[in-house]
């Protein structure tokens, strides 16, 4: 847990509720702090911390690490290629799909190459921001249009989200986020209700949670005041959207897990878009105005907007919470996770 990333406060957060909930009956259980200059601190019970040297003498002193790590290097498959390169065993997705998912370009053009919904987006670094910055204004007007969500590639939480409404306000925002985060992208905004869905393994099968409708209480969208501070979100358990929406949003959470190859647990953020009775004004077939190449109106209008491999298990997150729903307490939900990792 702990780590150098904007998400360290959090990741102590999950790491701690972890170790609270691990069955002692079953696990000799150890926490590990990653202190801000990327070293370990192994706690001890006569309160004195010491490093650890997972290289050389403790290597093999732990039969598995439950990765707590939100954000880098903890989900963006850094710290799971040291543990591979050691051949140390390690809870949740591996190397390639953790690096993946973490970098929301990526991941985005992997599910629009399974066929998945997702916005329409944009994306540009620091030195193209700065050399071709018309032409990105422009190809985020003409592609995206206002609003629009500014995020950066390879950030959890929330961390450095933007809506921008006006040219103004998008020009201000990128200059500013652009120093703190050198890769971003433009999304194109939805307007709809924000869920989510987990999904865990076990026995070799996805078991997906129920959906989750999420109303944020203290901002625009669940942003990391809503996530995190007391009352910033109210959790809907299972999502009170149509029963074939929930439904397609568990098939859409197990589709993204397969996609980006995860292991063990993800939680996909799923937007969803009522068109109620103008649902047809949007497709151009049998009088319709839509673009697409075949009319889909009569389906839930869902769009994934990414996919976390790691995530968030304090008091007030949403993956042991949707998974208590099926009857599955934090312990064993724990266990499934260790069991689907080993």
């Amino acid at each position: 847990m702990g780590g150098p990333s904007a998400e360290r406060e959090i990741s102590l957060i999950t790491g701690q509720a972890i170790f609270d909930n691990l069955d002692r009956k079953k696990y000799a259980v150890s926490k590990i702090v990653m202190a801000k200059d990327s070293t370990f601190d192994l706690e001890q019970k006569n309160g004195k911390n010491r490093k650890l040297d997972f290289v050389n003498k403790d290597r093999k002193l732990f039969d598995i690490i439950f990765l707590a790590l939100h954000g880098t290097p903890g989900e963006d498959g850094t710290i799971q290629g040291m543990f591979d390169m050691l051949g140390i065993k390690y809870t949740g997705p591996e190397t390639l799909s953790s690096a993946l998912a973490m970098n929301k370009v990526f991941a985005a053009e992997i599910y629009v190459a399974n066929g998945l919904p997702t916005p329409e987006f944009v994306h540009f670094k620091k030195d193209g921001w700065k050399d071709y910055r018309e032409k990105i204004i422009s190809d985020i007007e003409n592609r995206i249009g206002y609003p629009a969500v500014v995020k950066p590639v390879d950030q959890g939480s929330a961390v450095g989200v933007g809506i921008l409404k006006t040219k103004k306000d998008l020009l201000m925002f990128i200059d500013k986020t652009i120093k703190k985060f050198p890769w971003l992208m433009v999304q194109k905004y939805i307007r709809g209700k924000e869920g989510t869905c987990g999904v865990i393994e076990t026995e070799r099968q996805i078991l997906p949670l129920p959906p989750t409708h999420i109303l944020a209480n203290k901002g625009e969208f669940y942003d990391y005041k809503s996530k995190y501070s007391k009352g910033g979100s109210t959790h809907i358990c299972p999502a009170d959207f149509p029963a074939d929406v929930n439904k397609k949003m568990q098939e859409l959470a197990i589709q993204a897990h397969r996609a980006l190859g995860c292991r063990g647990m993800s939680r996909t953020d799923i937007f969803y878009v009522d068109m109620g009775k103008d649902k047809h004004t949007a497709c151009k077939e049998d009088g319709c105005a839509c673009t697409r190449s075949s009319c889909h109106c009569d389906e839930p209008n869902l769009y994934i907007i990414e996919t976390n491999t790691i995530p968030g298990m304090t008091p007030v997150s949403l993956f042991p919470e949707a998974a208590g729903k099926l009857g599955i307490s934090f312990s064993e939900m724990l266990d499934m996770i260790i069991e689907a990792s080993m």
